[in-house]
């Protein structure tokens, strides 16, 4: 009965071993690299690509027409717009360098974005606080065709 007691103990000592062990190997785990992977990041910007003019431009949800006659050029990971100042230089470049998730963007001025394109309609949501302070802050988002 004593080897019985002793063998049951040995048992809940490794499973418990084992338990803690897995349990520091899954803490352990890396984090997972949210920058989409090479062909990934091929495919988005193929579907960036193009002219696209603003349909409907919203700040804070609400439709202003501050923008209306907004275009973004995109080629590659440069842009050239026209009409969209101050919450878009004339031109620049974008990356998915600090991107945490596949339809988010850094552009050259440290100003993230995310863009989405689904049935021919791209949307961009940029949050933008103008350094200056006339006001232009806010979250915007460009509805495109």
């Amino acid at each position: 009965m004593e080897q019985k007691i002793k063998e049951m103990k040995d048992i809940f000592k490794y499973t418990g071993i084992i338990l803690i062990i897995a349990g520091i190997m899954t803490s352990c785990k890396g984090k997972d690299d949210p920058k989409p992977d090479e062909d990934t990041q091929a495919a988005i910007i193929e579907a960036l690509q193009g002219t696209w003019t603003a349909n409907e431009v919203r700040k804070d949800q609400t439709v202003i027409s501050d923008f209306a006659d907004f275009s973004l050029t995109i080629s590659e990971k440069n842009y050239t717009t026209q009409n969209g100042s101050p919450v878009w230089p004339e031109s620049g470049s974008y990356d998915f360098e600090t991107a945490e998730a596949e339809s988010e963007f850094l552009r050259q001025d440290g100003r993230l974005f995310t863009a989405n394109v689904n049935n021919g309609v791209l949307t961009i949501v940029i949050v933008y606080e103008e350094e200056t302070g006339r006001g232009e802050y806010g979250t915007y988002e460009f509805v495109m065709e």
